[in-house]
């Protein structure tokens, strides 16, 4: 028996385009992006079973990049990067997953909806009131530098 039938015992898989929802009866459910389900499938399909199906499914919910789960999921927890979880949100909304049941870290809350910044915290914008006088059309003349380095100690200096 395969790592991926052992993991995969007693659930069901629900594929809708880009978002895969594995659900364990009793346990709860994860929800991932297609291409990364399919990795970690093609990886535990050639994976022999420990025998020991809590093992076997930890092992393979692991190999998963990104993972949502289901608010009273027991057997993981959400896990990838910040964005990752965010773009996976991101899907799962557009397809009509409410949000609220889902266990969504902060992190990838604030780049979905980054937090408003309160009124008394935000920088004031410096009010800039020109006098006529800047308003001058006429170019302004700059001096060149002039160079405050002897020239001739280096050259003196290179010749030793």
């Amino acid at each position: 028996m395969s790592l991926l039938d052992s993991a995969l015992r007693r659930a069901q898989i629900r594929k809708a385009g880009e978002i895969t929802l594995i659900i364990f009866d009793g346990l709860g459910a994860v929800a991932t992006d297609t291409l990364g389900f399919r990795s970690a499938e093609r990886w535990a399909f050639s994976r022999i079973s420990s025998g020991n199906i809590v093992r076997d499914r930890s092992t393979f919910l692991e190999r998963l990049e990104t993972a949502i789960v289901r608010r009273g999921t027991s057997i993981t927890t959400s896990h990838g990067t910040s964005r990752g979880l965010a773009g996976l949100a991101k899907k799962m909304k557009q397809a009509g997953y409410n949000l609220s049941e889902w266990t969504i870290p902060q992190a990838a809350k604030d780049i979905l909806d980054p937090p408003e910044e309160k009124k008394g915290d935000e920088p004031e914008e410096a009010v800039c009131e020109a006098d006529a006088e800047d308003d001058d059309p006429t170019p302004i003349e700059v001096d060149r530098r002039k160079d405050t380095l002897d020239r001739r100690s280096i050259d003196r200096s290179l010749k030793d």
